[in-house]
């Protein structure tokens, strides 16, 4: 179990770099007993966060997924990840 905590917090960390690099806040959260997330808040509409977990499946394959269990990408996928996260909070352009 540690090992699977370790390797989702290692993936989130890597969707936390390319979210801050498009001006999203994003914070870390790995609580006793629950899965690691990452909160990610549009600055811009700060009402608008989400949760992101990352998990695998059944193959071992690491799959970003929203709280709402919404599979959005491949967790070797960032970039791809980061796009439908900023879809999902909308993200107002200036």
């Amino acid at each position: 179990m540690m090992a699977e905590r370790g390797e989702a917090v290692d993936h989130l960390q890597r969707l936390a770099a390319q979210l801050e690099a498009h001006a999203f806040q994003v914070c870390l959260r790995s609580p006793a007993g629950l899965f690691p997330r990452l909160h990610v808040i549009n600055p811009m509409a700060p009402a608008r966060t989400e949760d992101v977990l990352a998990a695998y499946e059944d193959d071992g394959e690491w799959w970003f997924w929203l709280s709402w269990a919404g599979r959005i990408g491949h967790a070797e996928d960032v970039a791809t990840a980061a796009e439908r996260v900023a879809s999902v909070l909308h993200v107002i352009r200036r």
